[in-house]
Formats: structure tokens, sequence, C-alpha cells
């Protein structure tokens, strides 16, 4: 019976703790992302639509690293080349290994989902790639 009264009580609070952060799907104005060989962690961010986001990015890989956010409809197919920049929203070119690099940008006014890549040869190819999703603002 203890052990019962314990993880509904533990899942209680849980559930609040949840609740009070506004749970992993609510938009966020920050966004801190580790960039590892060959991937984003985590994979996915959600942003309030026409908001400024603070980005904080770390390479914690053995090479350099790129964070392309792609515009609206607009995706890298097979890797990333000179005819994928037009389609760039919003990009820092480089992170060194070991750095970290904080910078702004201002997302979409348009709802919707936006690939990420890396544009450095190969690791888009590799994996690494990642979706921001724009949602509506409140």
């Amino acid at each position: 019976m203890r052990r019962i009264v314990l993880l509904a009580a533990i899942l209680g609070l849980l559930a609040f703790v949840l609740t009070a952060c506004g749970g992993p799907s609510s938009p966020s104005k920050s966004i801190h992302v580790t960039m590892t060989d060959f991937q984003f962690s985590p994979a996915s961010f959600t942003v309030p639509a026409g908001e400024p986001i603070a980005v904080e990015l770390t390479n914690n890989g053995a090479v350099a690293h790129s964070f392309i956010i792609m515009k609206a409809g607009d995706q890298v197919q097979s890797h990333f080349t000179d005819a994928d920049k037009p389609n760039v929203l919003w990009e820092v070119p480089a992170v060194a290994p070991g750095e970290s690099v904080k910078d702004t940008f201002t997302s979409p006014s348009e709802p919707g989902q936006y690939q990420i890549v890396c544009g450095v040869a190969g690791h888009f190819e590799a994996g690494m790639v990642a979706k921001l999703n724009v949602v509506k603002g409140k």
C-alpha cells in the first residue's frame, strides 16, 4: 500500500513539474543546442512565430559545424550546396570544436516546420538534421 501511495505522489509531482515548466512542446524563446559528430541535440525545437529567439550553440564534436535554418518549403535534399544558399533563412556558418556561440534571430512569422542542417560537407548526409517548429504566438 505504501508503494502505491509513494508512486501516486511521485507521478503527481512529476505531472505538476511538467505542467509548471510548460511541457516539452511549449514554445520557447531560447534554443540551446549541442552539436556533435554528427547530430544536433535536441533535434527538434518549438518557438513562437515572429519573436526574437536566443540561440546558444555548443560544439562538442571533433570538427567544425554550422547551424542553418532553411526557409519555409525549402529543404536540402541530398547535400548542402551553393544552390541551397538563397534558401537559407538564418545561419551560424561555423562553430569550432570546443567552442560556443550565442546569437539571436527573429523566428519566421509564418507557423510551420523548418529544416535545420549542418552545411559542412558530408554532415547532412551523415544525418546532421533537425527541425524548427514555429507555432502561432499567444
